[in-house]
C-alpha cells in the first residue's frame, strides 16, 4: 500500500521557494519605488522649486503620480500576500531559514539597498555642487534613505537571526509600520490627485491645442507657397490631408477668419484651463496656446521671414 504522505511532502524548496521569493522581491521593489514615486510628487506639489540639470523648473506630474498610485494598488497587496506566506512557511519549519534561494534574494536586497543608498548620496554632492540648496531635493534624498535604511534594517536582522526571526515580533510590527505608511501615502493622493473626468477633459483640451498648432503650421506653409493667405479652412485642409480641422468631442470645425493680409484668428472651445499648469515643465509645449474654460481666441501672426522670401507654386502639368 502507498504511504502516507510525510511532513517532508510539504516542505517548500526548489520552483516553489523561487516563485515565492521572485515574486516577493518583485513586489518589494515596485512598492518600495513606487511610495517614494508618491512622496516625490507630494514634495514637487507642495515644496519650492530645485535646480535640474542646471535650469530652475517645477517637476510635479499628475501622470507620474497615477502610475505610482497605480502600482501600489496592484503590487502592494501581493507583497503582503506573499510576505505572509513566507513568515507562515518559516514559521511552521516548512521553509528551511537556510534555503539557498532564500539566502540569495535576501542577499540581492541588501545590496540594492546599499546601492540605491551610495547612488543617493553620490546624487546629493552633485546636485549641492550643482547648485540646489533647496528644501525639495533634500527632502527627497532623506525619503530614499528612509525606505532603503527601512528594507535594509529589517532584512539584514532577518538575516542575522538563526531562525529568521520566526519566534519574533519584529516581522509583524515591521509590516504593521509598512502598510500604515502605505495606506496614509495612498490617502494624500487624493488631495493632490485629478478625478478621471477631469483627466479626459484635460486630454481633449490638449488636442484641441494640438490640433491648432498644425492648423498654423500649414497655414504658414501655404502662405510661404502661395503668398497669401488661405480663404478659410477647407483650402488648406484640402491640401494637407492629415491635417484636423474639427473638434475631437463635437465634431465642430475650428473657427479660421482672416483678420488682416498676414494676420487670422483660431478659435475652439475648451473644457479646462491651462493658465496654472503652465508653471510646469510637462505642459510647456502648449504654453504658447492659454486658455480658459469656454471659447477662446488666439490671433495669429505670419512670420517676416515667410513674407520675405515665399516660395512660388510649383507649375501644375
Amino acid at each position: 500500500m502507498p504511504s502516507a504522505p510525510s511532513g517532508a511532502d510539504k516542505i517548500v524548496q526548489g520552483p516553489k521557494a523561487l516563485f515565492w521569493y521572485l515574486t516577493l522581491f518583485f513586489t518589494l521593489g515596485i512598492t518600495a519605488f513606487n511610495v517614494g514615486g508618491l512622496w516625490f510628487q507630494f514634495i514637487n506639489k507642495w515644496v519650492s522649486q530645485e535646480v535640474v540639470y542646471g535650469m530652475v523648473q517645477r517637476s510635479f506630474s499628475q501622470t507620474a503620480l497615477k502610475f505610482a498610485l497605480a502600482s501600489l494598488l496592484v503590487a502592494t497587496p501581493l507583497f503582503f500576500i506573499f510576505s505572509t506566506l513566507i513568515r507562515k512557511a518559516l514559521k511552521q519549519n516548512t521553509l528551511d531559514p537556510k534555503n539557498k534561494i532564500r539566502v540569495w534574494v535576501t542577499y540581492i536586497i541588501l545590496f540594492l539597498t546599499i546601492a540605491i543608498a551610495v547612488g543617493d548620496l553620490i546624487t546629493t554632492v552633485f546636485r549641492v555642487l550643482d547648485g540646489d540648496f533647496t528644501l525639495r531635493f533634500i527632502l527627497k534624498s532623506l525619503s530614499i534613505l528612509i525606505i532603503v535604511c527601512w528594507i535594509f534594517a529589517y532584512y539584514w536582522q532577518e538575516m542575522r537571526s538563526e531562525n529568521s526571526l520566526a519566534g519574533s515580533n519584529l516581522p509583524r510590527l515591521m509590516g504593521g509600520v509598512t502598510a500604515g505608511v502605505v495606506i496614509i501615502s495612498f490617502i494624500g493622493t487624493f488631495f493632490v490627485i485629478e478625478s478621471p473626468a477631469l483627466a479626459r477633459a484635460k486630454a481633449y483640451d490638449r488636442t484641441r491645442i494640438s490640433h491648432l498648432q498644425e492648423i498654423r503650421a500649414s497655414t504658414e506653409d501655404y502662405y510661404r507657397i502661395y503668398g497669401k493667405l488661405p480663404e478659410n479652412l477647407e483650402v488648406i485642409s484640402s491640401k494637407y490631408g492629415y491635417l484636423q480641422i474639427k473638434d475631437p468631442k463635437t465634431e465642430k470645425p475650428y473657427e479660421y477668419s482672416v483678420t488682416g493680409s498676414d494676420t487670422y484668428q483660431l478659435c475652439a472651445e475648451f473644457e479646462t484651463s491651462n493658465k496654472d499648469e503652465n508653471k510646469d515643465r510637462f505642459d510647456a509645449y502648449y504654453s504658447e496656446f492659454l486658455y480658459d474654460l469656454g471659447r477662446n481666441c488666439f490671433d495669429q501672426k505670419i512670420a517676416e521671414y515667410l513674407k520675405e522670401n515665399p516660395a512660388k507654386p510649383l507649375p501644375v502639368r
